[in-house]
């Protein structure tokens, strides 16, 4: 039963460790001074989704994550 079966995904906290271990980290790429100056995004209505998940107010980890993920590559890279 355990061999002859479906491939399944799994979940990985990100939500949680956004509120935890990965929350400096996450907190400097969703500054909102910086996501001002480089005025790729909305700051304000990035601020409020990260500040809303981090009160547990819902589970935004998916639409931080996408920008967290540009926000480091744009810091890297540009």
């Amino acid at each position: 039963e355990l061999f002859e079966r479906p491939k399944q995904g799994f979940a990985i906290p990100v939500a949680e460790w956004l509120r935890e271990p990965l929350h400096d980290w996450a907190e400097d790429l969703l500054n909102e001074s910086k996501l001002a100056q480089d005025g790729l995004f909305n700051a304000a209505e990035i601020r409020s989704i990260w500040e809303a998940h981090l009160r547990g107010d819902g589970n935004h980890a998916n639409a931080l994550w996408s920008a967290l993920m540009f926000q480091s590559w744009h810091k890297k890279w540009m």
